[in-house]
């Protein structure tokens, strides 16, 4: 792992792939302390059964081991618990005096996000699969260093410590419309994959750390387009369709993108694929004016302004 000299926490929940993390990082320079983030979306014996298993790893590492309770509540619970999880791994860094989270997303998590984007039309930014590192906050990075170790590689780990794991149940369900994607994914689509080519989640992830490569590439191209297609206007952009005419489609996209960011508001830049490139077509090939995602667009010759609706 990189940075692996630099103050750093590790993130396990007690399933076989942060296990593995924590026994394969042990010991390395800098690794401090083991971060674990209770939750109430499991029954609660089932969440006191997996901080038990993590503080017995900690205490078999000789790594002490941090814990923060969350309540997840209503309403997106996968996005809730994801953000909450993310924050108490901020605040536990931050505790242990912790510049890095390191969590085991793996090779297999990596073909999953890909293959989740790919059917939901994304494009290249989508099919990169998590990004190998993401700052947390202003004083904490999460690094992702197993992306290329797959989940049968990960239990290896855990078999030759002869360590037992914690199973999450919830990865087992397959189907139902209620079911979430990767579940699904995870379930049905990955083991044929598997059986199909030997291997594949490990070259997917090679795969995707290429696409990352590409997608650092066009938005170098995007900030080199920027300051000729986007001039503010009074509180607003006047953007330069002959500028936008001139990129390739992809550039197209991150410029608006960079667009959509400019106003401030993140879900901007959750617009889908379909809505994206109908805006695009229209900016170069419309007139009148539309509102999209609270911004109104509206021609005026040769340039587009864009304020909020």
């Amino acid at each position: 792992m990189r940075d692996a000299d630099r103050p750093t926490l590790l993130a396990v929940s007690g399933g076989a792939d942060s296990c593995a993390l924590a026994i394969a990082l042990a010991g390395r320079p800098g690794v401090k302390c083991i971060g674990h983030v209770v939750h109430d979306m499991r029954p609660r014996e089932v969440a006191e059964a997996d901080r038990q298993l993590v503080e017995k790893l900690g205490r078999a590492l000789d790594l002490p081991v941090l814990v923060q309770h969350v309540e997840v509540g209503p309403g997106n619970a996968e996005g809730n618990a994801r953000r909450l999880r993310y924050a108490a791994l901020s605040e536990l860094a931050a505790n242990g005096e912790c510049q890095y989270v390191a969590v085991a997303h793996h090779a297999d998590d990596v073909l999953e996000t890909m293959l989740a984007n790919l059917i939901r039309g994304a494009g290249p930014r989508g099919l990169r699969g998590p990004a190998p590192r993401r700052t947390l906050d202003e004083n904490t990075t999460l690094v992702r260093p197993m992306q290329h170790v797959t989940r049968n590689e990960a239990e290896g780990i855990c078999d030759a410590a002869d360590w037992y794991w914690a199973h999450d149940a919830t990865n087992d369900d397959p189907g139902g419309d209620d079911a979430p994607l990767r579940a699904a994914i995870r379930a049905r689509v990955l083991p044929v994959l598997e059986e199909l080519r030997p291997g594949a989640a490990a070259r997917a992830s090679r795969a995707a750390e290429a696409v990352g490569q590409a997608v650092r590439v066009m938005d170098a191209m995007v900030d080199a387009a920027w300051p000729t297609f986007a001039t503010v206007d009074g509180n607003g952009l006047r953007l330069d369709a002959t500028t936008l005419k001139d990129q390739l489609p992809a550039v197209r996209e991150g410029l608006l993108r960079r667009v959509l960011g400019h106003f401030g508001d993140k879900g901007h830049d959750q617009l889908s694929a379909t809505t994206t490139r109908s805006l695009l077509g229209w900016m170069l090939d419309g007139q009148g004016a539309r509102e999209v995602a609270g911004l109104r667009f509206e021609h005026a010759g040769s340039s587009v302004l864009v304020s909020r609706a």
